[in-house]
């Protein structure tokens, strides 16, 4: 079975918000209570050199005992949080709130079709273990540590097709149980795009450091008319991004690398279980799985 991919994510900064609820779902026909929801970390820290505010949301779930019949201590800790830590929201101010560190958490990939039949994809933090810590203890931060095999590199461009200067490298990253996401990371500073454009190549596998970007920005759009004043309009818009600012400079030895053909094949499952999402989103078709290409990584587009 294809390994699992280093993939470290670690968040220091204040409780923002606490959204989560008990729940329960059926395993092996049996029902298991579980807990899950999302918290929102607010963390203060340089992006491409400017300070930013992030608000960074962690997804978290965890079942109520283990499969061995154990009390889950993930299902413990985030039912602490639940009940006994104070977000900023809470609070009615950052005074008030509890300073938290991750320090295991892993990107993932959301996925899903749309009503409009449009696919929709970005990244999201997961975690199951959330610590206190003492505010003078926090050393805000939202960083990333993980390997992957780079599918392609591309210039990335804005929604009207301008260049925007900055490189988008989309990876191949090995989860949990042989499965596979594409995630697209962004290189925005000019060294690590020329080391990353001279050294990384299609199928190498690489391991890159970098920040979390989620955060948001206030664009102002400018419409002129035929005569007198244009018109102005602003919009907030979201951003999610990995940004890479470091990484291996050489391709990993064998031994290291991941298997091409086995994370060709993983991509091939990958593929059909999107074609499965959006039949599903179309009302119920049935379709064979795609079969396996040689050569180029198949990324199921």
């Amino acid at each position: 079975m294809l390994k699992q991919a280093e993939n470290t994510v670690r968040i220091e900064g204040l409780l923002s918000e606490i959204d989560l609820k008990y729940g329960s779902f059926t395993k092996n026909g049996s029902p298991m209570n579980s807990i899950g929801g999302i918290i929102k970390v607010h963390v203060k820290q340089e992006i491409n050199g400017t300070p930013t505010d992030l608000e960074v949301p962690v997804h978290m779930f965890a079942s109520e005992y283990t499969n061995a019949g154990a009390k889950n201590p993930a299902y413990q800790n985030i039912e602490r949080v639940m009940n006994e830590f104070t977000s900023i929201a809470a609070a009615g101010g950052e005074a008030g709130a509890d300073a938290i560190r991750i320090t295991n958490g892993r990107i993932t990939m959301n996925e899903y079709y749309g009503r409009d039949g449009r696919f929709v994809s970005f990244p999201r933090i997961t975690a199951s273990f959330v610590n206190k810590i003492r505010t003078d203890e926090m050393k805000p931060c939202a960083t990333f540590s993980a390997s992957f095999v780079v599918a392609n590199k591309t210039n990335e461009t804005s929604y009207d097709g301008v260049e925007t200067g900055r490189l988008k490298v989309t990876g191949v990253l090995p989860q949990y149980g042989g499965r596979v996401d594409l995630v697209d990371f962004i290189v925005a500073n000019p060294n690590a795009i020329n080391a990353i454009n001279q050294y990384w190549n299609d199928n190498d596998t690489v391991i890159a450091n970098g920040r979390l970007n989620f955060s948001s920005k206030i664009e102002t759009v400018v419409k002129e008319v035929d005569f007198g004043e244009a018109q102005e309009t602003t919009r907030t818009i979201s951003v999610s991004e990995l940004l890479i600012t470091g990484g291996s400079q050489a391709a990993l030895e064998a031994g290291a690398a991941f298997d091409i053909e086995e994370i060709q094949a993983a991509l091939v499952e990958r593929k059909a279980r999107l074609e499965n999402l959006k039949e599903s989103a179309e009302k119920g078709k049935t379709r064979t799985a795609p079969t396996e290409q040689k050569g180029k990584l198949d990324l199921g587009f």
